[in-house]
């Protein structure tokens, strides 16, 4: 009901893209409703979509001043840090959301992501392996963990890997088995 009024308005400049028809109902939200964090949000979302990394980290900062202790917030923030290059910046805002959700396995995956990108890959290790002790299901993580295994020259765990035995790496990696 707090938005019904907004109405697409084609200003003849823009693409015409259903993704730029969201930004601008957004935006229209945002001048009568600046600090809504669920707009700002969403917005960020679309900016990201978008590679306007640079708004989309805006947003989800004013988002997360209105809502400090949303861990998803925290995570989106990391990943847009991340897809602009800045994976350094973004491993603060994943420690963040892990702080408050530990058990939240997409940040772990981000975070490893981050440490594979800074090349930072025993951190990366512990991480892919947190993440596939949270989610099992989450397959696709064995091969970021044979890349970063490898990048570390460490022949001896690759056959881990093979096995998909996560318990037999607790005594090379500190990380939690969830049961």
């Amino acid at each position: 009901v707090k938005y019904a009024a907004l109405e697409v308005v084609d200003d003849g400049y823009g693409d015409g893209s259903v993704l730029e028809d969201v930004q601008n109902l957004l935006l229209q939200a945002l001048t009568s409703h600046p600090r809504d964090a669920d707009v700002l949000e969403a917005l960020g979302v679309c900016y990201n979509a978008s590679r306007d990394y640079d708004g989309a980290v805006k947003c989800f900062r004013t988002a997360i001043e209105v809502r400090p202790n949303n861990y998803e917030l925290w995570n989106k923030l990391g990943a847009t840090l991340a897809n602009s290059q800045r994976s350094d910046e973004a491993l603060p805002a994943y420690n963040k959301a892990i702080d408050m959700k530990p058990r939240y396995a997409r940040a772990w995956l981000n975070m490893a992501i981050s440490h594979s990108n800074l090349q930072n890959y025993d951190d990366a290790v512990r991480c892919y392996l947190q993440t596939l002790s949270l989610n099992p299901e989450a397959v696709h993580c064995w091969s970021y963990l044979r890349i970063a295994l490898t990048c570390l020259e460490r022949w001896d765990l690759l056959p881990l890997i093979s096995s998909q035995d996560i318990a037999a790496f607790r005594e090379h990696y500190d990380f939690v088995i969830q049961l």
